[in-house]
């Protein structure tokens, strides 16, 4: 099927949802037209009916946006004299077509993801690689599926190229079967993901995939320089990447302190039954020991705070950690490479399930109410890790920890911490009210699915 029937398809589903919408609320025809042909040409110009790969909140966003700009021009050219509920009607039909329009949009692209879906071969097998495989295919928004990989590794033809292989299925090429790759799987996309390679190694591989599939894209080694306010300029022929890494205004600061007061007012509204449930727990399970317990963390500014959590280790959780590191070398060794133990006698079984489902972090929200913490925000780094936390650790104590936040949205506990650093980091460069609403929803999905739990 042509892909570009997609955007075909969904705005006539649009069209039609719009016009039945105006006659419930017995809208005449010329409002019908005039408003429709305004909101259609908002949603173009925003890239609603682009074809283009995107995630689900980045449409989100162009659905916002777009919305926001359409009912501004209604407010503006609908005179007042059409009286209140006319109005209010058209409050509620611009509420109800940004849902239409998102679901309509959503269940098209998991509806014939088979038939839109760009077929996509990736070079490398790389750390790098395997996540553009897992952000492709797990994500059914986006109009990006990954068929296979090529193994670019000590092949002759890339002077003896090395990388890490985390590949290891059956969709897996080497390097000289990458023509018969393409055409076997009927590739229309390739993703270079060889950050590790030099100029030389590049310059190869894309001479031998030029001209064989419709669209090529290339996965840089930029350091952690790029962030969401990046962008690619074209300087009188030469290509520049432009980053910003501001600071958040003042504006900024209310915005997310406002939201922050109503996510603690509403955590703090269902701690007690909370308590109530994770204390039956316990004293069932034969623990009557105190359900909280508070430790000291790393603030803003590199002040001390005092957070508090669910108990989810036994009492006297830290002594016994240390009698394990000088009994096992191996738990040593492992305990400060990652700051966790993947297998943690310590936890109780009570609190296997309230750190599954996340609910050892309720009480934080606490801290959140009181304004030592934030909903969203970096890691709350305990103090003797802040020598571990290199030079991630003067940009990252800029921010309020939070409750959720970069690590936990991108694998959780699968997350080593050095990454950690890393993804707190580029949280603190790139703040947007976007990126909140993309980690919640990222963690909530965590939580669900239960990856990635502690």
């Amino acid at each position: 099927m042509n892909r570009k029937i997609m955007p075909f398809m969904l705005f006539i589903i649009e069209v039609i949802m719009y016009y039945f919408i105006c006659l419930y609320f017995h809208m005449d025809i010329d409002l019908i037209v005039g408003s429709g042909i305004l909101y259609f040409l908002f949603l173009f110009i925003y890239g609603h009916y682009s074809l283009s790969t995107c995630l689900i909140w980045d449409e989100i966003r162009a659905l916002v946006k777009s919305s926001f700009c359409f009912y501004i021009a209604l407010l503006v050219l609908v005179p007042r004299s059409t009286g209140y509920d006319r109005r209010m009607h058209l409050t509620i039909m611009v509420g109800a077509m940004f849902f239409i329009c998102l679901l309509a949009d959503r269940y098209i692209r998991i509806a014939f993801r088979d038939q839109f879906a760009r077929r996509t071969l990736v070079i490398g097998t790389g750390y790098e690689a395997a996540r553009l495989g897992k952000i492709s295919n797990n994500n059914r928004f986006a109009l990006t599926k990954v068929e296979g990989y090529v193994d670019a590794n000590w092949t002759n033809q890339l002077y003896d190229f090395k990388q890490e292989n985390i590949i290891k299925n059956s969709f897996l090429y080497s390097y000289e079967e990458l023509d018969e790759a393409i055409e076997k799987l009927k590739i229309e996309q390739i993703i270079v993901a060889l950050p590790e390679a030099n100029e030389q190694v590049i310059d190869k591989v894309m001479s031998d995939i030029y001209g064989k599939v419709e669209t090529i894209k290339y996965l840089p080694d930029v350091n952690g320089t790029m962030t969401f306010s990046s962008e690619v300029q074209d300087f009188d022929g030469q290509l520049l990447i432009a980053t910003a890494n501001s600071e958040m205004s003042a504006l900024a600061n209310i915005l997310k302190r406002l939201i922050d007061i109503c996510a603690g007012v509403a955590g703090c509204l269902t701690l007690l039954p909370l308590m109530a449930f994770v204390k039956y727990k316990y004293v069932k399970s034969g623990d009557f020991d105190n359900i909280m317990f508070s430790q000291n963390r790393i603030g803003k500014n590199g002040k001390m705070i005092k957070i508090y959590k669910f108990r989810s280790m036994v009492p006297n959780a830290e002594k016994i950690l240390e009698d394990l590191m000088k009994k096992d070398p191996k738990i040593k060794e492992e305990y400060l490479t990652n700051k966790k133990l993947v297998n943690d006698p310590r936890i109780t079984p009570v609190g296997k399930f309230l750190r599954k489902t996340s609910l050892d972090e309720w009480p934080q929200f606490i801290n959140v109410l009181k304004g030592e913490m934030s909903l969203i925000g970096p890691r709350p780094y305990l103090p003797r890790e802040k020598e571990d936390m290199g030079q991630y650790y003067s940009s990252i104590i800029k921010c309020k920890p939070g409750v959720t936040g970069m690590w936990q949205a991108n694998g959780r506990s699968d997350v080593g911490f050095d990454y950690r650093c890393k993804l707190d980091d580029y949280y603190y460069h790139n703040w947007s009210v976007w990126l909140d609403f993309t980690i919640l929803y990222k963690t909530i999905k965590s939580v669900v699915y239960g990856k990635g739990s502690l």
